[in-house]
């Protein structure tokens, strides 16, 4: 079923058809109107007084500092389940070492596994010995009692990637996934040339980031004549993503670029458009997260562009502020966003290489 043209200009409505994966058919059409712009709540603040040497701070005394994370952790092995998860842990043990702090990690069986984190933030908090949590939470509404529970007992929280329900919080850290979506899809206009057929592969939709995203790549593809064809949810997962792609291949006789919601998905896509013999120097792919895989793969032009979230800087900001706090009761904004948008390509890659990929890779 091939859906009717409608070009994308200024505010003009998209046409969307959402496919439901590993199925032959599209659902009904929809149609959506993206923001070409969001704006910041008033609740919020850029970061940048906060980063770079030039303005943090190092602790007069070894605070000990809780990192609980969603991902899985083997402290015999320092294996993490999540890459993504693992950079966080990266970023904060080096913050650490650069601020004269402690920091203990307190890993989660699985991301939707929200009663265990909620157990694990609990007993930790009775054993005591700990000045401050950054948390990344499994579920914002559900962790909003222990959270409160540790700020009752005067251990200050900052919240990570993840909103939590309470307005105790010292803060909330975040990335901007609505332009990072935007910035990604301006590049992607800008490589069809200013036109040409487009794919979304998005993530869960029941998930912030993911709604956040499919709305800023969306916003960027205004900036051109662009259809987007159609939009699917891949559940973050790369063997959908894959099966989606071999359905739209065959579906569609025009595709242009195929956006992806992560770097996952993306590779995903790549692996499916190398099986059915197309060329990828014809369909434009693009992800989101700078994991090692996703770098190799641009190095490698299996993929060709990627957002850098900047997981390791989020975690240091984070650390930051509860040192401020706990050495001179500093208080912040209720939100404070990331400032830069990384966007990763060929043009760039061997920068990131350098810093990321480890020499074995």
């Amino acid at each position: 079923m091939k859906l009717s043209r409608c070009w994308l200009s200024g505010l003009t409505a998209i046409a969307l058809m959402t496919t439901a994966a590993c199925r032959p058919t599209a659902s009904p059409e929809i149609t959506v109107t993206a923001p070409t712009e969001r704006e910041t709540p008033a609740a919020s603040a850029d970061a940048t007084r906060f980063i770079g040497a030039e303005n943090e701070i190092t602790a007069t005394q070894p605070w000990r500092i809780l990192f609980a994370l969603k991902d899985t952790y083997d402290p015999e092995t320092g294996e993490h389940g999540d890459l993504y998860q693992e950079q966080v842990w990266q970023g904060a043990q080096a913050a650490a070492a650069d601020f004269g702090v402690e920091v203990e990690l307190l890993g989660n069986p699985c991301h939707t596994c929200v009663e265990d984190q909620i157990r694990a933030i609990d007993a930790r908090l009775e054993a005591g010995d700990i000045d401050g949590l950054t948390i990344m939470a499994t579920d914002s509404v559900r962790l909003a009692r222990v959270v409160e529970k540790a700020i009752a007992n005067g251990v200050p929280v900052v919240a990570m990637d993840t909103p939590v329900n309470t307005d105790e919080l010292l803060s909330f850290v975040v990335f901007d996934n609505f332009a990072g979506g935007r910035v990604m899809g301006e590049w992607v206009v800008e490589q069809l040339g200013g036109r040409g057929n487009v794919l979304l592969l998005d993530g869960s939709l029941a998930q912030q980031n993911a709604v956040d995203r499919k709305e800023g790549f969306l916003a960027g593809l205004q900036t051109g004549e662009i259809e987007v064809l159609a939009t699917a949810t891949a559940n973050w997962s790369d063997t959908e993503a894959a099966a989606i792609t071999t359905q739209w291949l065959a579906q569609y006789d025009e595709i242009d670029a195929i956006i992806a919601a992560n770097y996952a998905m993306a590779q995903g896509a790549s692996q499916a458009i190398q099986d059915a013999g197309l060329s990828l120097d014809d369909i434009v792919v693009t992800g989101f997260d700078a994991m090692p895989s996703a770098l190799m793969a641009i190095a490698n032009r299996e993929i060709a562009a990627t957002i850098d979230q900047t997981p390791d800087r989020q975690a240091r900001l984070s650390m930051q502020l509860l040192i401020r706090h706990l050495e001179n009761a500093e208080t912040f904004p209720p939100q404070l966003v990331l400032p830069e948008i990384p966007l990763i390509e060929a043009a760039n890659i061997e920068e990131y290489m350098t810093e990321a990929v480890p020499a074995s890779n």
